[in-house]
């Protein structure tokens, strides 16, 4: 175990003298942390990678919507907690892909599928529905994590339920070559302009 712990230790020094001086994005168990967090589990954790051929690098940014160019390096880690398990990744080697594009192709899908619920119009409700959802491992939506995190009426929000749960297949994401589940955040804006019903993409 104390050589275990040595070689992370000397594996976290590697990492921040060999970077060029911004340091690498850390990522433990799929969510943003920071080296600190990583020299304080040390001794929980079951595997370190660093990640810094360009290709990946481009994938992480875009997942994240970060400015392009803008990553060295990723470190991912991963803890005894999480090896194994069914963990939900914000950003991984190779994000879920939706009929052969990303999740602007999906923003599409659901635009063309999505419906202004006539007795929200009715009523007048508008504003923006924001939901969080789950591409699992065999690329589908998992209808169990679909969160609704905002929105004005229940009617607007049911809607939006209703087009992710009619989902086609994803490509799933991939982690070290091995399907993940990944998570992703949708607004969808409603508004009655002129009495014409207007769904967008905030």
């Amino acid at each position: 175990m104390k050589r275990l712990l040595s070689m992370f230790a000397f594996a976290i020094v590697a990492m921040t003298t060999t970077a060029s001086a911004q340091e690498p994005l850390f990522i433990i168990d799929g969510a943003i942390s920071s080296l600190e967090i990583v020299k304080q589990i040390a001794k929980d954790i079951v595997s370190i990678e660093v990640v810094n051929d360009s290709e990946t690098l481009r994938t992480y940014e875009k997942g994240m919507k970060m400015i392009p160019n803008s990553l060295t390096s990723v470190v991912v880690v991963t803890t005894k907690a999480y090896e194994g398990q069914d963990d939900e990744w914000l950003a991984v080697e190779e994000m879920p892909t939706f009929m052969g594009g990303d999740l602007n192709t999906f923003r599409n899908w659901v635009m063309q599928n999505i419906r202004y619920p006539e007795e929200a119009t009715k009523k007048g409700a508008e504003g923006n529905v924001v939901v969080n959802f789950c591409v699992g491992k065999d690329g589908y939506i998992k209808e169990s994590r679909i969160t609704v995190l905002k929105s004005p009426d229940k009617l607007l929000s049911d809607e939006v339920i209703r087009v992710l749960k009619s989902s086609p297949q994803w490509t799933p994401g991939k982690q070290k070559g091995n399907p993940v589940v990944v998570q992703f955040t949708l607004p969808v804006g409603f508004k009655v302009v002129k009495d014409v019903e207007v769904v967008t993409f905030q």
